[in-house]
């Protein structure tokens, strides 16, 4: 019943999941499917997914590594839990029932409350007090295992020997000269964002992105793409404005300006900022009416498409997704994976 809502702009599609193991498990060279003497080869198979529903492809894709990686943790966490009470000389049943209690967090009326704006269209109009006894009921019965977790993760990260290679799933991004960068280019972690400058999702994002950038400098580049939703009618011409920005070399400026400004995105509301920032006027003013990038703006939003993206904010780092204004704390996770998998 319960559940967390994610934080982006778009439609929202059905999530698939792999329940045939077997077919799961075919190799690309595989074949799948004959008409006569015509065969379809898995790979055959993935392209033509990619090429009619690439959305559907990258979620399922994701949902499947992020299933097989909740597994994973707890399968590492099982053989330290086991390591630890081989150390200790006890049980691994003594050693769970001395450990665990300390880690068990009480349930909080801010939980409570928390947990019931997420899921408040669940409810059938029913209200936060009466909802209360069961949504209590429901987190009491996840705290021993959220304590399970808890000492799992400190166990591991006193372990200092795990090492996950699990590979997740990958989608190559092309990044044009046209595109707007931050960072250098030889930057061992590539953030590429596609991003509409009218979603609030997307303006919630840019919190992070700064404080990715002050945490790990030139390890990370950023590229910015345009992904303009259609039920966004100033989120198109703001793309046009951030290009004709880009030519002046005050993309970044205009960027910040146009998300801190997102009840500002008229055509005339562009160029006074424009002129606020110091462009040259009459430049920008030509480069925006002409539609000069509009071109440029459709050829980011059919290469989104292609990569799998139907939703604003979607980041790919090092080719890997994440769909929506996903906390800080899921961006450190995957660049600090990254940053592993790049040591030696």
């Amino acid at each position: 019943m319960f559940h967390r809502i994610g934080a982006a702009c778009g439609v929202a599609a059905l999530t698939m999941v792999c329940s045939a193991a077997s077919v799961c498990a075919q190799a690309p060279t595989d074949v799948v499917g004959r008409v006569g003497d015509v065969t379809v080869t898995m790979a055959d198979l993935d392209e033509a997914w990619r090429k009619s529903d690439a959305g559907s492809r990258t979620r399922m894709l994701q949902d499947l590594y992020d299933t097989r990686r909740r597994v994973l943790d707890i399968a590492i966490g099982d053989i330290l839990i086991d390591q630890e009470a081989t150390a200790k000389g006890v049980s691994r049943e003594a050693l769970l029932a001395t450990e665990l209690p300390s880690r068990s967090v009480p349930v909080t009326d801010e939980d409570i409350a928390l947990l019931f704006g997420q899921n408040q269209n669940a409810f059938g109009g029913r209200t936060l007090e009466q909802m209360r006894p069961e949504i209590r009921g429901f987190l009491e019965q996840q705290r021993p295992t959220q304590a399970l977790h808890a000492y799992m993760d400190e166990l591991r990260g006193a372990s200092g020997d795990v090492r996950i290679e699990l590979d997740p799933p990958r989608t190559q991004v092309t990044v044009d000269a046209g595109d707007a960068t931050f960072g250098p280019e030889d930057a061992v972690i590539e953030l590429v964002e596609y991003s509409d400058f009218q979603c609030p999702f997307c303006q919630q994002l840019t919190t992070t992105v700064e404080q990715l950038k002050t945490a790990y400098g030139a390890d990370v580049r950023l590229v910015f793409k345009d992904y303009p939703l259609p039920n966004h009618a100033q989120a198109f011409k703001a793309s046009e404005a951030g290009h004709c920005a880009l030519e002046q070399g005050k993309f970044w400026e205009l960027h910040d300006t146009m998300f801190a400004k997102q009840d500002e995105l008229g055509v005339e509301d562009l160029k006074r900022h424009a002129g606020a920032l110091g462009m040259d006027q009459s430049a920008f003013d030509s480069c925006l009416d002409s539609g000069r990038f509009a071109a440029r703006v459709n050829e980011n939003l059919r290469e989104g498409q292609e990569n799998g993206v139907s939703s604003t904010p979607t980041v790919f780092i090092n080719g890997r997704p994440v769909m929506g204004a996903a906390p800080y704390s899921v961006f450190e996770q995957i660049i600090e994976e990254e940053l592993a998998r790049a040591r030696p």
